[in-house]
């Protein structure tokens, strides 16, 4: 029997990443809304369908049921943690590396580990370091993309009838819209479109992703917490375009652009290198090259003027200016539409790109009219398409470049960041297994007084205020046993 090495090699990849991630998570430290989905709270809303009148409940009732479920058990068993963490992590770069791989294979993959590493500041903090803004948005991504790697390459006759996919298919789409709200109506429109797009030739398992889509849509807001007023002022909503545009230029552009260098900067050097490459129309060619040339020196220049300012625990920049706010957000709208031209004179042959592109905008639209909560999390489902948009527009430009090369270099900071990553987040822990032991802390009369010697590579930068002392009272007793 013939040995595929390429087989081998991949399956002992994606073991180590498992294992990376298990790893990562035993040492990981719970923050805020961890002990809340631990606590009686957490019980109580289990044992009603999370769903309470109760303002101290906030925007905890929802028809999150899945991420809500998993969160309580990840919360009371780490071996549960552990796997969830790893196996939502594996499949999400398993499914960028599906998406990304042509007639190369390993350019792809180490492309695909270095998502999670490279992730902005405001992402690392509220996804990678916090159990629970891991467990509402990285799964139903993760989901997500494996079905639109199905599509992409799962998609000959012989799959026609499929029920194996026909039953993958549901079930990721039924699952995948019980994680967060804008996760489930994405889905939806996606099913849609691939439904639309392959007219006349869909397969089974098209219409299986759909059904499981709707069906989970459905369940999703049958919670009747969409339904009646909140008086926690959580879900509070405008439709004043002046507090909409607001919102924008003070948040949500940061997180969609500015905060993104290493993404926007990716996609411009590209576009400049592709422009040079391909044989377009000489005005098409100077208007690529000018416009991506422009927004390259902007976002570096912003980049070294958002360097003087502090950043908060959730690591929004303190103090910053409307003066750069405002005329910031209008170059990041100008810089989106100009990468939605540039995917068509590029990639005008890539539907996935397109793809990529609508679903982006599709996933921002509802955010926009949300005054309270405001944070960047909702928006890692828009930044995994950026970066899905980015990593094309790269391997693309750096294809003339002999692959052994490319793979030297992009190792190298691979291997340091992933080690980075595990040594701090290990002695943080070491350093918190200690001062959790702070008896006026643990009978709830005093907060810790110290934090952990890395707080960067904690959730909300290790707030002291953060931490529960009912949890690690019991994590001490169970330890002893």
């Amino acid at each position: 029997m013939r040995i595929n090495k390429s087989k081998i090699l991949t399956s002992f990849t994606f073991t180590c990443i498992f294992i990376y991630f298990a790893i990562y998570r035993y040492y990981m430290i719970p923050v805020g809304d961890d002990y809340f989905w631990y606590g009686e709270k957490g019980t109580y809303l289990l044992q009603h369908g999370f769903f309470s009148t109760n303002a101290i409940y906030g925007g905890s009732v929802n028809g999150r049921y899945l991420a809500n479920f998993i969160e309580i058990i990840m919360m009371h068993r780490r071996p549960i943690a552990m796997f969830f963490y790893a196996f939502f992590w594996t499949l999400l770069i398993w499914a960028i590396w599906q998406l990304l791989k042509n007639h190369r294979t390993v350019l792809p993959l180490i492309v695909a580990m270095l998502f999670p590493m490279t992730m902005a500041a405001p992402f690392l903090n509220n996804i990678l370091f916090w159990n629970n803004g891991f467990i509402v948005y990285v799964p139903p991504m993760a989901l997500l993309l494996a079905y639109l790697a199905i599509c992409r390459n799962w998609n000959d006759d012989k799959y026609k009838y499929s029920r194996t996919l026909a039953l993958i298919t549901f079930i990721l789409g039924l699952s995948g819209g019980l994680f967060v709200e804008n996760s489930t109506i994405l889905q939806v429109i996606l099913a849609v479109i691939v439904v639309v797009y392959f007219r006349g030739k869909t397969r089974i398992f098209h219409w299986t992703y759909l059904a499981g889509t709707i069906f989970s849509f459905l369940i999703m807001f049958s919670n009747r917490s969409y339904y009646i007023q909140n008086k926690s002022g959580y879900r509070r909503t405008t439709t004043d375009p002046v507090q909409i545009w607001g919102i924008f230029t003070k948040y949500i552009h940061l997180w969609l652009t500015t905060y993104n260098w290493l993404v926007t900067i990716t996609i411009c050097a590209s576009i400049v290198i592709l422009s040079i490459r391909h044989k377009l129309p000489t005005i098409l060619k100077i208007f690529e090259i000018a416009l991506s040339s422009i927004f390259l020196i902007y976002f570096i220049g912003a980049q070294i003027y958002l360097s003087h300012f502090e950043t908060d625990p959730t690591e929004m920049y303190i103090g910053l200016p409307e003066k750069f706010s405002t005329p910031d957000a209008i170059v990041g709208l100008a810089f989106l539409l100009f990468l939605g031209v540039s995917i068509f004179i590029l990639f005008k042959n890539e539907p996935l790109m397109y793809v990529y592109y609508i679903l982006a905008a599709m996933s921002v639209i509802p955010l926009l009219p949300i005054e309270s909560p405001v944070s960047c999390r909702p928006e890692f489902l828009t930044y995994v398409f950026l970066f899905m948009i980015a990593a094309n527009f790269f391997i693309q430009a750096v294809s003339a470049i002999p692959q052994k090369v490319l793979i030297g270099l992009l190792v190298i900071p691979l291997v340091i960041l992933a080690s980075n990553f595990q040594v701090k987040s290990y002695q943080n822990s070491i350093a918190n297994d200690q001062r959790i032991k702070y008896v006026d802390f643990l009978n709830g009369t005093k907060q810790l007084k110290t934090q952990v010697p890395y707080p960067d590579y904690v959730a909300f930068k290790d707030s002291l205020i953060q931490q529960d002392p009912t949890y690690w009272e019991n994590y001490l007793n169970h330890t002893k046993k």
